[in-house]
C-alpha cells in the first residue's frame, strides 16, 4: 500500500450494479470483495475518445488467464496498453472467452423474460458519461472459474466461486481510462456467483512516484510502434 498514493474516490457496489469511475495515468484502482463469491464484470474505455476500448478478443492471443504482470489493451488500430494488473490474489481466476451476459440470452437459455444482466448494468454506468448500450464490449471476466473442454464446450461456471472476503484486483491505469467494474447479473441462477449476489468494493489511490513510473515503463514496453489513432488516417 506505501507504493500507493492517497485513497481518491471509495465506494460499495450494491447488487445487482456497476460503477464508471474516471482513473487518470498513474493511479491504481482496486476491486474487492466484501463478502466473497462475487464474479466482477469489467469494462475499460479511453477516457478522452470512447472509440478506444479495451480488445477482450486481443488479450486473448497470449493466454486466456490474465493474471499479475498482464496489461488490458485496447482495440486496432490502436492497441494501446490501458492498464496492467498490479496484484491479484490467488483465488481470482479470470476469464476472457465469456460474452457479457444479457437478458436474450437469460430468455433464450432459462426463458425469463425479465432478468438481471451484464449487459443492461454496463449501459446504465456509462450512460452517465454519454455512451449509449451500443457502446458495451465484451467483459474481462474476474473471479469466474470457468472452463472448457478439447472439443470447445465452454461453461461459464465450471466449479462454484472460490473469492474469499477481502481478496482483491489492483489495476494500473496506464493513460487517462474510464474504468467500469459491474456485479455480474447471472449470479443467481449460476456457480459463477454461488447463486447470490454479494456487493463489491473499489478504490482509486492517487499516483506516487512509484506508480507514475511504473505506468510509464508499462506503457512504453507494451505499445507498439504501428499503433494508430484517428489522426493517423487523411479519413
Amino acid at each position: 500500500m506505501a507504493l500507493y498514493g492517497k485513497t481518491r474516490f471509495e465506494t460499495v457496489i450494491q447488487p445487482v450494479s456497476g460503477k464508471a469511475v474516471p482513473v487518470y495515468e498513474g493511479e491504481v484502482l482496486r476491486i474487492t470483495q466484501v463478502e466473497g463469491g462475487q464474479c466482477v464484470d469489467f469494462n475499460c474505455f479511453n477516457l478522452h475518445d470512447y472509440k478506444e476500448h479495451m480488445s477482450v478478443g486481443h488479450m486473448r492471443g497470449p493466454n486466456f488467464r490474465k493474471k499479475k504482470g498482464d496489461v488490458v489493451r485496447s482495440n486496432p488500430n490502436r492497441y494501446n496498453p490501458m492498464m496492467a494488473i498490479l496484484e491479484m490474489s490467488e483465488t481470482c481466476v479470470t476469464d476472457l472467452l465469456g460474452p457479457r451476459c444479457s437478458a436474450a440470452l437469460f430468455e433464450m437459455r432459462a426463458g425469463f423474460d425479465i432478468h438481471t444482466n451484464c449487459q443492461d448494468t454496463i449501459a446504465e454506468c456509462i450512460g452517465e458519461y454519454g455512451l449509449t448500450p451500443d457502446d458495451v464490449h465484451d467483459s474481462f471476466n474476474m473471479w469466474m472459474n470457468s472452463a472448457w473442454t478439447v472439443s470447445g464446450e465452454y461453461f461459464s461456471s465450471a466449479q462454484r466461486n472460490t473469492a474469499r472476503e477481502g481478496d482483491y484486483v489492483d489495476l494500473l491505469a496506464l493513460m487517462d481510462v474510464l474504468a467500469v467494474p459491474a456485479i455480474c447479473g447471472g449470479g443467481d441462477i449460476s456457480r459463477s456467483s454461488n447463486y447470490w449476489f454479494k456487493p463489491i468494493k473499489i478504490q482509486i489511490f492517487e499516483p506516487s512516484d512509484v506508480t507514475t513510473r511504473l505506468a510509464q515503463e508499462y506503457f512504453r514496453e507494451y505499445r507498439p510502434k504501428t499503433s494508430k489513432g484517428v489522426e493517423s488516417f487523411r479519413i
